[in-house]
């Protein structure tokens, strides 16, 4: 997998500048390791590489937004201070609108109950 170009895809998703996703290769890493470990296809071609690759900057995104902050605003006095509280849900709907349309690459990850019938 090419770091350098799921860290691309990464500075897209966050709007974050290359001193940023520097700080952020950990998760890249990680992320890549993730979708590696479940894709179902030993040896992709160009455009298989390229949606793993898509793949993988969706879960380094959902990964950066679960370790960020929750703040949504703060103000003291004049100081008013806004972000968005829905940064995580975006990165987990983006995360999840790609592997529902990549099922013929990556195992899904979750986990489904049923029961045992005796």
């Amino acid at each position: 997998m090419n770091i350098a170009k799921v860290s691309e895809r990464l500075m897209v998703l966050t709007g974050a500048d290359s001193e940023e996703i520097a700080r952020m290769r950990p998760l890249v890493e990680d992320a890549c390791d993730y979708v590696q470990r479940r894709c179902k296809i030993a040896a992709p071609n160009s455009a298989q590489q390229r949606r793993l690759e898509a793949l993988s900057a969706a879960y380094a995104w959902k990964l950066y937004s679960l370790s960020g902050d929750s703040l949504s605003q703060f103000i003291a006095g004049d100081v008013h201070l806004t972000s968005s509280a829905d940064g995580g849900g975006k990165a987990e709907r983006y995360w999840r609108e790609l592997l529902r349309h990549s099922g013929d690459l990556i195992d899904d990850d979750r986990f489904l109950f049923g029961r045992v019938m005796t």
